[in-house]
């Protein structure tokens, strides 16, 4: 009878202890909700540009435009340039959804708050053709103080808010990327010099160590400084790349479905400190850096 009523009271601090687990649950969920929503109300929308289409300022001395064509980014100076899309699309969500911490309700001269001269200054158009101009001033603590158009409100906002111009020109140009090859997959390498052809087989057992060597030197293969985005013929020869000086390599591989590929490599001449060779996938107008002992083992002339 003991066992049985004592059964009881354990079932019921149970049932007990279950309803008040839900009901904290269920008073949680409420909170956040609440808290969320007055978050929300309290945000201070400073800009909210769905479709910009260009962007403009200048950071560390360099004038930096950009504009979108068909979905596009180009730089406005030099279309050739060839544009790190994400970049870009980082700094239009950034200055397109902008977000104050709060907005100063009684303000002093704008030069108090380095406005008055501002430190950046960011053009922004959108596909209406309706222009803002951002304005930021001094820092206050982890924040900045900026104004937008008039000049009439001002706002902190988050230092975030800037990253996305923190970078210089190298940053924003969008490299070539390399397929990744390996011991694994490469098949063959035929690397042509002074016109005269050295062919590296996997097939062949004699040549499994020298092709396992090159293959090293594609596994840690990876561009350096693009030193040209878009160079002219008349150029080549200062990089060792004209047709009768650079070296060739043809490298066939599979790609993860299994399908045999050709990657072509053009091998030009060190560069002034002997540390770096100059590059240029076969059909580019890039040119690149590329480290010396990773080069020396593509073309298996690694001690």
């Amino acid at each position: 009878m003991k066992k049985h009523r004592s059964l009881l009271i354990l079932t019921g601090a149970l049932a007990v202890l279950v309803i008040v687990y839900l009901g904290l649950g269920s008073y949680n969920r409420k909170q956040e909700q609440k808290e969320a929503e007055t978050a929300e109300a309290n945000t201070v929308t400073v800009t909210d540009i769905s479709d910009l289409q260009e962007i403009s300022y200048q950071y560390e001395g360099n004038d930096f435009a950009f504009a979108k064509n068909e979905d596009v980014w180009y730089y406005t100076k030099d279309k050739e340039f060839p544009v790190a899309q994400s970049y870009i699309d980082a700094m239009a969500t950034s200055f397109g959804n902008l977000t104050a911490v709060r907005e100063l309700k009684e303000t002093d001269q704008l030069s108090d708050y380095g406005l008055e001269n501002p430190k950046y200054t960011i053009h922004l158009k959108d596909s209406e053709g309706t222009e803002t101009t951002l304005y930021f001033g001094n820092a206050v603590e982890e924040n900045y103080y900026m104004t937008l158009n008039d000049k009439e409100k001002v706002y902190t906002v988050s230092g975030t808010s800037l990253d996305t111009i923190s970078y210089e020109w190298n940053d924003f140009l969008q490299k070539e990327t390399l397929p990744s090859i390996g011991s694994a997959n490469l098949k063959q390498v035929t690397i042509t010099e002074n016109g005269n052809q050295t062919v590296y087989d996997s097939k062949e057992e004699s040549q499994k160590e020298d092709l396992a060597a090159i293959a090293g030197g594609f596994g840690a293969a990876s561009f350096g400084t693009c030193v040209e985005y878009a160079v002219k013929d008349q150029k080549l020869a200062s990089y060792g790349l004209e047709e009768n000086e650079k070296i060739k390599i043809e490298a066939v591989y599979e790609d993860d479905d299994k399908k045999e590929q050709t990657l072509t490599l053009n091998i030009g001449k060190l560069d002034e400190s002997g540390s770096y060779y100059y590059v240029q996938l076969d059909g580019s107008k890039m040119v690149y850096q590329m480290g010396k002992e990773v080069v020396e083992n593509m073309l298996n002339k690694g001690e």
